[in-house]
Protein backbone atom coordinates (compact mmCIF):
# COMPACT_ATOMS: atom_id res chain seq x y z
CA UNK A 1 0.00 0.00 0.00
CA UNK A 2 1.00 3.66 -0.54
CA UNK A 3 1.56 5.93 2.15
CA UNK A 4 -1.58 7.56 1.73
CA UNK A 5 -3.17 4.37 2.59
CA UNK A 6 -1.28 3.50 5.52
CA UNK A 7 -1.99 7.03 6.61
CA UNK A 8 -5.44 6.61 6.33
CA UNK A 9 -5.14 3.50 8.27
CA UNK A 10 -3.73 5.27 11.14
CA UNK A 11 -6.30 8.52 10.69
CA UNK A 12 -8.80 5.45 11.34
CA UNK A 13 -7.26 3.93 14.36
CA UNK A 14 -7.55 7.48 16.26
CA UNK A 15 -10.96 8.18 14.87
CA UNK A 16 -12.13 4.87 16.11
CA UNK A 17 -9.93 5.80 19.69
CA UNK A 18 -11.61 8.52 19.88
CA UNK A 19 -15.21 6.83 19.50
CA UNK A 20 -14.08 4.20 21.81
CA UNK A 21 -13.32 7.68 24.33
CA UNK A 22 -16.61 8.86 24.33
CA UNK A 23 -18.34 5.25 24.58
CA UNK A 24 -16.09 5.06 28.09
CA UNK A 25 -17.06 8.66 28.80
CA UNK A 26 -21.21 8.07 28.67
CA UNK A 27 -20.19 4.90 30.28
CA UNK A 28 -18.31 6.57 33.14
CA UNK A 29 -20.50 9.35 34.01
CA UNK A 30 -23.91 7.40 33.63
CA UNK A 31 -22.54 5.10 35.80
CA UNK A 32 -21.03 7.46 38.89
CA UNK A 33 -23.19 8.67 41.58
CA UNK A 34 -23.07 12.66 41.25
CA UNK A 35 -22.86 12.82 45.06
CA UNK A 36 -19.56 10.93 45.39
CA UNK A 37 -18.32 13.66 42.58
CA UNK A 38 -19.29 16.58 44.88
CA UNK A 39 -17.47 15.31 47.51
CA UNK A 40 -14.53 14.60 45.77
CA UNK A 41 -14.47 17.74 44.34
CA UNK A 42 -15.05 19.62 47.92
CA UNK A 43 -11.42 17.37 48.70
CA UNK A 44 -9.81 19.14 46.29
CA UNK A 45 -9.47 16.19 43.77
CA UNK A 46 -8.10 17.42 40.50
CA UNK A 47 -11.05 17.42 37.47
CA UNK A 48 -13.52 16.60 40.01
CA UNK A 49 -15.66 19.61 39.87
CA UNK A 50 -15.48 19.67 36.04
CA UNK A 51 -16.66 16.19 36.72
CA UNK A 52 -19.73 16.84 38.76
CA UNK A 53 -20.56 20.04 36.55
CA UNK A 54 -20.76 17.85 34.13
CA UNK A 55 -22.64 15.31 35.45
CA UNK A 56 -25.10 17.90 36.61
CA UNK A 57 -26.03 19.16 32.79
CA UNK A 58 -27.12 15.63 31.78
CA UNK A 59 -28.90 17.10 28.71
CA UNK A 60 -26.10 19.00 27.39
CA UNK A 61 -23.11 16.04 28.04
CA UNK A 62 -25.34 13.38 26.43
CA UNK A 63 -26.35 15.46 23.35
CA UNK A 64 -22.39 16.09 23.01
CA UNK A 65 -21.57 12.65 23.24
CA UNK A 66 -24.23 11.48 21.06
CA UNK A 67 -23.72 13.64 18.13
CA UNK A 68 -19.78 13.36 18.89
CA UNK A 69 -20.18 9.59 18.37
CA UNK A 70 -22.34 9.66 15.09
CA UNK A 71 -19.45 12.23 13.76
CA UNK A 72 -16.92 10.04 14.21
CA UNK A 73 -18.92 7.00 13.06
CA UNK A 74 -19.26 8.45 9.34
CA UNK A 75 -15.84 9.79 9.43
CA UNK A 76 -14.68 6.08 10.43
CA UNK A 77 -16.67 4.38 7.77
CA UNK A 78 -15.54 7.88 5.35
CA UNK A 79 -11.64 6.71 5.98
CA UNK A 80 -11.74 3.12 6.05
CA UNK A 81 -13.69 3.57 2.15
CA UNK A 82 -11.14 6.23 0.73
CA UNK A 83 -8.24 4.06 2.60
CA UNK A 84 -9.27 0.44 1.87
CA UNK A 85 -11.27 0.48 -1.28
CA UNK A 86 -9.40 0.57 -3.91
CA UNK A 87 -6.37 -1.84 -2.78
CA UNK A 88 -9.18 -4.24 -1.92
CA UNK A 89 -11.15 -4.27 -5.37
CA UNK A 90 -7.66 -4.50 -7.31
CA UNK A 91 -6.90 -7.25 -4.80
CA UNK A 92 -10.10 -8.95 -6.08
CA UNK A 93 -9.99 -8.04 -9.59
CA UNK A 94 -6.55 -9.95 -9.68
CA UNK A 95 -7.69 -12.69 -8.33
CA UNK A 96 -10.18 -13.36 -10.85
CA UNK A 97 -13.47 -11.41 -9.90
CA UNK A 98 -15.23 -9.51 -12.45
CA UNK A 99 -15.11 -5.50 -12.01
CA UNK A 100 -18.49 -4.84 -10.60
CA UNK A 101 -18.57 -8.17 -8.53
CA UNK A 102 -15.34 -7.03 -6.85
CA UNK A 103 -16.16 -3.46 -6.18
CA UNK A 104 -19.72 -4.61 -4.74
CA UNK A 105 -17.33 -6.77 -2.84
CA UNK A 106 -15.08 -4.59 -1.73
CA UNK A 107 -17.67 -2.17 0.09
CA UNK A 108 -19.74 -4.72 1.30
CA UNK A 109 -16.37 -6.21 3.71
CA UNK A 110 -15.53 -2.69 4.55
CA UNK A 111 -19.21 -1.70 5.73
CA UNK A 112 -18.76 -5.18 7.70
CA UNK A 113 -15.19 -4.65 9.12
CA UNK A 114 -16.20 -1.01 10.36
CA UNK A 115 -19.31 -1.95 12.20
CA UNK A 116 -17.81 -4.44 13.76
CA UNK A 117 -14.43 -2.20 14.64
CA UNK A 118 -15.98 0.33 16.40
CA UNK A 119 -18.87 -1.78 17.84
CA UNK A 120 -15.84 -3.53 19.70
CA UNK A 121 -13.01 -1.64 20.12
CA UNK A 122 -15.24 1.84 19.54
CA UNK A 123 -17.88 1.12 22.20
CA UNK A 124 -18.26 -2.73 24.15
CA UNK A 125 -14.77 -2.80 25.30
CA UNK A 126 -14.51 0.88 26.34
CA UNK A 127 -17.83 1.05 27.93
CA UNK A 128 -16.66 -2.53 30.24
CA UNK A 129 -13.24 -0.78 31.40
CA UNK A 130 -15.28 2.44 32.13
CA UNK A 131 -18.21 1.10 34.08
CA UNK A 132 -15.88 -0.80 36.08
CA UNK A 133 -14.14 2.09 37.35
CA UNK A 134 -16.77 4.95 36.88
CA UNK A 135 -15.58 7.00 38.73
CA UNK A 136 -11.89 6.80 38.02
CA UNK A 137 -12.62 7.37 34.24
CA UNK A 138 -14.93 10.28 34.75
CA UNK A 139 -12.52 12.02 36.57
CA UNK A 140 -9.95 11.23 33.91
CA UNK A 141 -12.54 11.70 31.10
CA UNK A 142 -13.69 14.70 31.76
CA UNK A 143 -11.43 17.45 30.57
CA UNK A 144 -11.86 15.66 26.86
CA UNK A 145 -15.78 15.97 27.31
CA UNK A 146 -15.64 19.41 27.96
CA UNK A 147 -13.30 20.14 25.27
CA UNK A 148 -15.82 18.29 22.71
CA UNK A 149 -18.73 19.73 24.51
CA UNK A 150 -17.52 23.38 24.12
CA UNK A 151 -16.89 22.91 20.42
CA UNK A 152 -20.02 21.00 19.27
CA UNK A 153 -22.41 22.63 21.81
CA UNK A 154 -23.75 24.81 19.04
CA UNK A 155 -24.38 22.29 16.41
CA UNK A 156 -25.50 20.14 19.40
CA UNK A 157 -28.34 23.25 20.00
CA UNK A 158 -29.36 23.47 16.78
CA UNK A 159 -30.11 18.78 16.52
CA UNK A 160 -31.62 18.86 19.32
CA UNK A 161 -34.19 21.66 18.70
CA UNK A 162 -34.56 20.41 15.11
CA UNK A 163 -35.34 16.63 16.10
CA UNK A 164 -37.77 18.10 18.84
CA UNK A 165 -40.02 20.14 16.33
CA UNK A 166 -39.89 17.25 13.90
CA UNK A 167 -41.06 14.43 16.79
CA UNK A 168 -43.24 16.66 18.16
CA UNK A 169 -46.07 16.46 15.34
CA UNK A 170 -45.96 12.60 16.18
CA UNK A 171 -46.30 13.32 19.93
CA UNK A 172 -42.48 12.97 20.86
CA UNK A 173 -41.49 14.05 24.24
CA UNK A 174 -39.07 16.84 24.02
CA UNK A 175 -34.90 15.80 24.14
CA UNK A 176 -33.87 16.92 27.44
CA UNK A 177 -31.26 14.19 28.47
CA UNK A 178 -32.06 11.10 30.85
CA UNK A 179 -30.85 10.47 34.33
CA UNK A 180 -27.60 9.67 34.53
CA UNK A 181 -28.55 7.03 37.80
CA UNK A 182 -30.92 4.44 36.35
CA UNK A 183 -34.24 3.32 38.31
CA UNK A 184 -32.58 -0.60 38.60
CA UNK A 185 -28.62 1.13 40.08
CA UNK A 186 -31.40 3.35 42.96
CA UNK A 187 -32.74 -0.43 44.14
CA UNK A 188 -29.12 -1.83 44.33
CA UNK A 189 -28.22 1.04 46.43
CA UNK A 190 -31.15 0.45 48.32
CA UNK A 191 -31.13 -3.25 48.83
CA UNK A 192 -26.88 -2.89 49.60
CA UNK A 193 -28.19 -0.25 52.44
CA UNK A 194 -31.02 -2.80 53.45
CA UNK A 195 -27.93 -5.65 53.90
CA UNK A 196 -25.66 -3.24 56.14
CA UNK A 197 -28.40 -2.07 58.24
CA UNK A 198 -28.39 1.65 56.62
CA UNK A 199 -32.00 1.10 55.63
CA UNK A 200 -35.32 -0.51 57.28
CA UNK A 201 -36.88 -3.04 55.67
CA UNK A 202 -40.09 -1.24 55.50
CA UNK A 203 -38.27 1.93 53.90
CA UNK A 204 -37.28 -0.26 51.32
CA UNK A 205 -40.17 -1.93 50.47
CA UNK A 206 -41.69 1.97 50.48
CA UNK A 207 -39.19 3.18 48.18
CA UNK A 208 -39.92 0.21 45.51
CA UNK A 209 -43.53 0.89 45.91
CA UNK A 210 -42.56 4.26 44.33
CA UNK A 211 -41.01 3.10 41.42
CA UNK A 212 -44.42 1.31 40.99
CA UNK A 213 -46.22 3.90 41.69
CA UNK A 214 -46.00 5.70 37.77
CA UNK A 215 -47.00 2.22 36.57
CA UNK A 216 -50.28 1.64 38.80
CA UNK A 217 -53.44 2.21 37.12
CA UNK A 218 -56.94 3.77 39.36
CA UNK A 219 -58.73 0.25 38.29
CA UNK A 220 -56.18 -1.34 40.61
CA UNK A 221 -56.63 0.47 43.98
CA UNK A 222 -59.99 1.47 43.86
CA UNK A 223 -62.62 0.06 45.73
CA UNK A 224 -65.02 -2.09 43.36
CA UNK A 225 -68.39 -1.29 42.43
CA UNK A 226 -69.93 -4.03 44.27
CA UNK A 227 -68.45 -2.60 47.42
CA UNK A 228 -69.33 1.00 46.75
CA UNK A 229 -71.57 1.94 49.38
CA UNK A 230 -73.86 4.36 47.53
CA UNK A 231 -77.39 6.44 48.39
CA UNK A 232 -80.34 6.98 46.44
CA UNK A 233 -80.96 10.80 45.72
CA UNK A 234 -84.66 10.55 47.01
CA UNK A 235 -83.32 9.43 50.34
CA UNK A 236 -84.38 11.78 53.38
CA UNK A 237 -82.17 13.59 54.88
CA UNK A 238 -82.44 11.49 58.60
CA UNK A 239 -82.25 8.15 56.65
CA UNK A 240 -79.24 9.42 55.15
CA UNK A 241 -77.77 10.68 58.60
CA UNK A 242 -78.19 6.86 59.30
CA UNK A 243 -76.93 5.19 56.38
CA UNK A 244 -73.41 7.64 57.26
CA UNK A 245 -73.21 6.70 60.67
CA UNK A 246 -73.59 2.96 59.95
CA UNK A 247 -70.89 3.06 56.90
CA UNK A 248 -68.41 5.66 58.80
CA UNK A 249 -67.76 7.18 55.53
CA UNK A 250 -67.11 11.28 55.36
CA UNK A 251 -68.29 11.09 51.65
CA UNK A 252 -70.67 8.48 50.09
CA UNK A 253 -71.61 9.10 46.43
CA UNK A 254 -75.33 10.04 45.28
CA UNK A 255 -76.91 8.22 42.29
CA UNK A 256 -80.55 8.26 40.76
CA UNK A 257 -82.09 5.61 38.89
CA UNK A 258 -78.68 3.16 38.90
CA UNK A 259 -75.28 3.31 40.55
CA UNK A 260 -74.14 4.21 36.76
CA UNK A 261 -75.88 7.44 37.01
CA UNK A 262 -74.02 9.45 40.12
CA UNK A 263 -75.12 12.67 40.53
CA UNK A 264 -72.98 13.86 43.39
CA UNK A 265 -71.25 13.62 46.84
CA UNK A 266 -72.69 13.81 49.87
CA UNK A 267 -70.49 15.13 52.82
CA UNK A 268 -71.31 13.61 56.22
CA UNK A 269 -70.40 17.44 57.28
CA UNK A 270 -72.55 19.15 54.84
CA UNK A 271 -74.99 16.67 56.08
CA UNK A 272 -74.69 16.94 59.82
CA UNK A 273 -75.03 21.04 59.60
CA UNK A 274 -78.14 20.73 57.63
CA UNK A 275 -79.87 18.65 60.13
CA UNK A 276 -78.58 21.20 62.94
CA UNK A 277 -80.09 24.00 61.62
CA UNK A 278 -83.36 21.83 60.80
CA UNK A 279 -83.59 21.88 57.23
CA UNK A 280 -84.11 18.06 57.55
CA UNK A 281 -86.89 18.76 55.24
CA UNK A 282 -84.59 19.40 52.17
CA UNK A 283 -83.95 17.32 49.53
CA UNK A 284 -80.52 15.57 48.89
CA UNK A 285 -80.33 16.71 45.64
CA UNK A 286 -80.04 20.15 47.18
CA UNK A 287 -76.47 19.35 49.24
CA UNK A 288 -74.53 17.41 47.26
CA UNK A 289 -71.17 18.35 45.92
CA UNK A 290 -70.28 17.74 42.04
CA UNK A 291 -68.69 14.43 41.53
CA UNK A 292 -65.53 13.94 39.86
CA UNK A 293 -64.79 10.92 37.23
CA UNK A 294 -61.71 9.80 35.93
CA UNK A 295 -61.24 6.72 33.94
CA UNK A 296 -60.22 3.67 35.05
CA UNK A 297 -56.96 3.42 33.02
CA UNK A 298 -56.21 6.76 34.97
CA UNK A 299 -52.33 5.81 36.18
CA UNK A 300 -52.38 6.68 40.02
CA UNK A 301 -49.73 9.42 40.26
CA UNK A 302 -51.51 11.57 37.40
CA UNK A 303 -54.21 11.07 39.85
CA UNK A 304 -52.82 12.13 42.84
CA UNK A 305 -51.92 15.57 41.43
CA UNK A 306 -55.12 16.11 39.96
CA UNK A 307 -56.98 15.80 43.29
CA UNK A 308 -54.52 17.73 45.42
CA UNK A 309 -54.76 20.74 42.39
CA UNK A 310 -58.37 20.23 42.75
CA UNK A 311 -58.47 19.58 46.19
CA UNK A 312 -60.53 16.53 46.30
CA UNK A 313 -60.56 13.50 48.30
CA UNK A 314 -62.56 11.01 46.27
CA UNK A 315 -63.17 9.93 42.42
CA UNK A 316 -65.76 8.14 41.12
CA UNK A 317 -64.01 6.03 38.15
CA UNK A 318 -65.88 4.65 35.06
CA UNK A 319 -65.18 1.97 32.38
CA UNK A 320 -65.04 2.12 28.60
CA UNK A 321 -68.76 2.49 28.76
CA UNK A 322 -69.00 5.23 31.10
CA UNK A 323 -70.81 2.93 33.44
CA UNK A 324 -69.39 3.12 37.41
CA UNK A 325 -66.34 0.71 37.65
CA UNK A 326 -65.45 1.80 41.66
CA UNK A 327 -64.03 4.82 43.84
CA UNK A 328 -60.99 5.91 44.54
CA UNK A 329 -59.57 8.15 47.38
CA UNK A 330 -56.11 9.60 48.42
CA UNK A 331 -55.90 7.29 51.12
CA UNK A 332 -56.53 4.38 48.54
CA UNK A 333 -53.07 6.24 46.25
CA UNK A 334 -51.00 6.85 49.75
CA UNK A 335 -51.76 3.16 50.33
CA UNK A 336 -49.42 1.77 47.31
CA UNK A 337 -46.83 3.97 48.81
CA UNK A 338 -47.06 3.15 52.56
CA UNK A 339 -48.91 0.27 53.03
CA UNK A 340 -52.67 -0.46 54.52
CA UNK A 341 -53.63 2.39 56.27
CA UNK A 342 -56.28 1.17 59.26
CA UNK A 343 -58.99 3.24 60.86
CA UNK A 344 -61.35 3.15 63.71
CA UNK A 345 -63.88 1.90 60.97
CA UNK A 346 -61.92 -0.64 59.55
CA UNK A 347 -62.41 -4.38 60.02
CA UNK A 348 -58.79 -5.45 60.67
CA UNK A 349 -59.58 -8.97 58.82
CA UNK A 350 -56.27 -10.44 57.64
CA UNK A 351 -56.57 -10.72 53.56
CA UNK A 352 -53.52 -13.48 54.09
CA UNK A 353 -53.23 -15.64 56.53
CA UNK A 354 -50.69 -19.40 56.68
CA UNK A 355 -52.40 -21.82 58.63
CA UNK A 356 -50.01 -24.90 57.40
CA UNK A 357 -47.01 -26.23 55.80
CA UNK A 358 -47.54 -24.27 52.35
CA UNK A 359 -51.49 -23.79 53.05
CA UNK A 360 -52.90 -20.34 53.34
CA UNK A 361 -56.47 -18.92 53.59
CA UNK A 362 -56.43 -15.60 51.42
CA UNK A 363 -59.01 -13.15 50.51
CA UNK A 364 -60.01 -13.35 47.02
CA UNK A 365 -59.50 -9.91 46.68
CA UNK A 366 -55.86 -10.19 46.93
CA UNK A 367 -53.82 -8.73 43.88
CA UNK A 368 -52.12 -11.20 42.04
CA UNK A 369 -48.51 -9.54 42.05
CA UNK A 370 -48.90 -9.86 46.31
CA UNK A 371 -50.20 -13.55 45.92
CA UNK A 372 -47.41 -13.93 43.93
CA UNK A 373 -44.89 -11.99 45.31
CA UNK A 374 -45.74 -13.90 48.61
CA UNK A 375 -46.14 -17.47 47.68
CA UNK A 376 -43.38 -17.20 45.06
CA UNK A 377 -45.64 -18.07 42.27
CA UNK A 378 -46.26 -16.96 38.64
CA UNK A 379 -50.15 -16.74 38.50
CA UNK A 380 -50.63 -14.79 35.35
CA UNK A 381 -52.49 -11.56 35.41
CA UNK A 382 -53.86 -11.01 32.10
CA UNK A 383 -57.00 -13.15 33.13
CA UNK A 384 -57.74 -10.67 36.19
CA UNK A 385 -55.88 -8.73 38.59
CA UNK A 386 -57.05 -10.52 41.67
CA UNK A 387 -57.32 -13.55 42.94
CA UNK A 388 -61.20 -13.76 42.51
CA UNK A 389 -60.74 -12.64 38.78
CA UNK A 390 -58.29 -15.31 38.14
CA UNK A 391 -60.62 -18.53 39.73
CA UNK A 392 -63.70 -16.74 37.95
CA UNK A 393 -61.46 -17.10 34.32
CA UNK A 394 -60.32 -20.44 34.99
CA UNK A 395 -63.55 -22.30 36.19
CA UNK A 396 -66.00 -20.88 33.50
CA UNK A 397 -69.02 -20.17 36.44
CA UNK A 398 -69.72 -18.73 39.33
CA UNK A 399 -67.54 -20.65 41.90
CA UNK A 400 -69.34 -22.63 44.73
CA UNK A 401 -67.84 -23.38 47.97
CA UNK A 402 -66.29 -26.55 47.60
CA UNK A 403 -65.10 -25.88 44.08
CA UNK A 404 -61.12 -26.70 43.33
CA UNK A 405 -58.86 -25.59 41.07
CA UNK A 406 -54.70 -26.00 40.16
CA UNK A 407 -52.95 -23.32 38.83
CA UNK A 408 -49.29 -23.00 38.81
CA UNK A 409 -48.40 -25.81 41.20
CA UNK A 410 -50.83 -23.63 43.52
CA UNK A 411 -54.18 -26.07 44.69
CA UNK A 412 -57.15 -23.70 45.22
CA UNK A 413 -60.19 -24.94 47.30
CA UNK A 414 -63.30 -22.15 47.36
CA UNK A 415 -64.22 -21.70 51.36
CA UNK A 416 -67.02 -18.46 51.47
CA UNK A 417 -68.69 -17.21 48.22
CA UNK A 418 -71.69 -14.52 48.95
CA UNK A 419 -73.98 -13.44 46.26
CA UNK A 420 -71.63 -13.80 43.67
CA UNK A 421 -68.80 -12.64 44.92
CA UNK A 422 -66.04 -15.15 46.34
CA UNK A 423 -64.73 -14.29 49.73
CA UNK A 424 -61.95 -16.63 51.00
CA UNK A 425 -59.87 -19.61 49.53
CA UNK A 426 -58.07 -21.84 50.79
CA UNK A 427 -54.38 -22.02 48.88
CA UNK A 428 -52.52 -24.92 49.36
CA UNK A 429 -48.73 -25.24 47.55
CA UNK A 430 -47.02 -28.54 45.89
CA UNK A 431 -44.35 -29.69 48.23
CA UNK A 432 -41.21 -28.71 46.00
CA UNK A 433 -42.40 -24.81 46.24
CA UNK A 434 -42.89 -25.05 50.07
CA UNK A 435 -39.65 -24.44 50.93
CA UNK A 436 -39.66 -21.14 48.81
CA UNK A 437 -42.40 -19.22 50.30
CA UNK A 438 -42.08 -16.18 52.53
Amino acid sequence: MSLENWLGLVGLLVVVIARGTLAAAKAAFTSVRRGRLWQLAEGGVPNANHAAQLAEEASRLLGTLYLGSAILTVLASALAILTLFSPLTNALTDSGLPGGWAAGLSLFLIVIGVACLLLIAGQLVPEAIAAARAEHWALRLSWIVRVAQTALWPLVRLMVWLSNQLASPFGGVPFKGTSLISEEEIKTLVDAGEEEGVIEEEEREMIYSIFAFGDTLAREVMVPRIDIVALDVNTPLPEAADRVIEAGHSRIPVYEGSIDNIVGLLYAKDLLAYLRNGHDDLSLRQILRPAYFVPETKKVDDLLREMQQHRIHMAIVVDEYGGTAGLVTVEDILEEIVGEIQDEYDEEEPVFEQVGEGEYIIDARMDLDDVNELLGTELSTESGETLGGLIYCTLGKVPEPGDRLEVDGLEIEVLTVKGRRIGKVRGRLEKRDSDETV
